[in-house]
């Protein structure tokens, strides 16, 4: 009897650890849903790398699609994730993005549970597209899908 309570508990402790590591089915329909991306005008600040994320900082100055906890920032954090990186990353090589730059980006601006979902689904600056709406929210799916969490 306690070996059968102590691997329930072990499969208990396994599963809850894991369900945080993905994303749910909410956040799946949210961020796959293009209906749920603004346009936000800014001008990119800095960016940093980590993993398969880059997040750019860009200061903006109509901040009523983003969360009230924002009116106070200076900079936003938005997200890039999975092959939409590659974008931004040539495009820093060829300098083609330099702080300073007004850029338009289309993106989420969505918070869940106690996590910011900030995701770019589009990237332009003043004379091109990085980044096109049509790639960039296909990448945002394959991303969201390809990392499920178990529950």
């Amino acid at each position: 009897m306690k070996r059968i309570l102590l691997l329930l508990i072990t499969i208990t402790l396994l599963l809850v650890a894991t369900a945080c590591n993905g994303y749910n089915l909410i956040m799946r329909e949210h961020l796959c849903n293009e209906n749920n991306y603004y346009n936000v005008e800014a001008t990119f600040c800095s960016y940093n790398e980590a993993g398969d994320r880059i997040w750019l900082y860009v200061s903006v100055e109509d901040k009523s699609a983003f969360d009230s906890s924002e009116k106070n920032s200076e900079e936003i954090r938005l997200e890039l994730v999975g092959d939409n990186c590659n974008v931004l990353n040539e495009a820093l090589a060829k300098e083609n993005l330099q702080a300073g730059d007004r850029i338009t980006v289309k993106c989420s601006t969505w918070i869940y549970m106690d996590s910011t979902f900030y995701y770019i689904a589009e990237l332009k600056t003043q004379t091109q597209t990085l980044l096109s709406f049509e790639d960039g929210l296909k990448n945002i799916k394959n991303y969201v899908n390809s990392h499920k969490s178990l529950f």
